[in-house]
């Protein structure tokens, strides 16, 4: 009887605990969609590097996408073609996939072309971290002395997705360590935002219809806005450190539209025949006769 009770209880306390948690956390992950929201683009980030530490941080961002979960994972997992989306990429190439994991090569132009940097790195398969998608890369082999990537997705609903990169390389070069973290964290932003966009283009049709401000808790109407280039700040030309944040996913903040823009008037009006004058009836008229 005694034990009977004793395990009652331990169960009466682990059901009041998951109670006072779950509102906990539904309210954190309200509040950092609701942020995301209302910045309408990437917020960047930085973190400690470690398993083994480093001087140089580990830049991240995240980014709200008006796109579900799956389309997105898509995205992410589709290495060979991020040189399509991702324009910093001279390369991008799966060599090999083994039980999920698949091993890429990427390829970066330094220097304003005038060398490259490139890591082949073993990108793991999608797996459950909480609430999370966690999709991690570790360097293989390279010209760089580390590389690491981990992608972060969240479905917020069914129609919108937390996206979060973290990206850490030490470039082998002689750049101060806060600098190679800045262009860490611009790499990130760049990346999450070509997701982004990539994401939206290619959402189903259902999904984009519900893709209004009011699905996120919070969201003002501005941020239902089309993702425009303007949403991630441009790198500086010749910034040293870019090397290291092209060695990871970086991306371009847009990418080329799907669909053909609609012709200008005067490009409508050229497809129309010309118009008879005067004389062209006054020809036909004669001829009738």
């Amino acid at each position: 009887m005694k034990k009977w009770w004793s395990l009652s209880l331990i169960a009466f306390s682990l059901a009041v605990l998951a109670l006072s948690l779950s509102p906990r956390a539904a309210r954190a992950a309200d509040a950092e969609s609701e942020k995301l929201a209302s910045l309408g683009k990437a917020l960047r980030y930085t973190l400690k590097t470690t398993g083994p530490a480093s001087t140089i941080d580990t830049g991240g961002a995240a980014i709200l996408i008006k796109a579900p979960l799956p389309t997105v994972r898509k995205i992410v997992t589709s290495y060979g073609s991020y040189k399509s989306f991702i324009t910093s990429f001279d390369q991008s190439r799966v060599l090999a996939k083994r039980k999920g994991t698949s091993e890429v090569y990427l390829q970066v132009p330094i220097l304003n072309g005038a060398a490259h940097i490139w890591t082949v790195a073993d990108m793991s398969p999608p797996t459950k971290d909480g609430a999370d998608e966690v999709i991690s890369g570790r360097h293989k082999r390279g010209n760089v002395a580390d590389f690491r990537a981990r992608w972060r997705l969240r479905a917020v609903d069914e129609h919108h997705t937390i996206l979060k990169l973290e990206l850490f390389v030490d470039p082998k070069l002689p750049f101060p360590p806060s600098a190679v973290t800045t262009q860490l964290t611009r790499a990130a932003d760049k990346a999450v935002t070509a997701v982004r966009n990539r994401a939206q283009a290619e959402a189903p049709a259902g999904a984009r219809a519900g893709t209004t401000a009011a699905a996120v808790p919070g969201a003002p109407a501005a941020s239902s806005a089309p993702a425009t280039a303007s949403s991630a700040p441009e790198a500086a030309p010749g910034a040293p450190a870019a090397a290291s944040g092209g060695a990871a996913p970086a991306a371009q903040a847009s990418e080329p539209s799907r669909t053909k823009a609609a012709p200008a008037p005067s490009e409508v009006a050229s497809e129309m025949p010309p118009a008879e004058d005067d004389s062209v009836r006054r020809h036909k008229d004669m001829a009738r006769r």
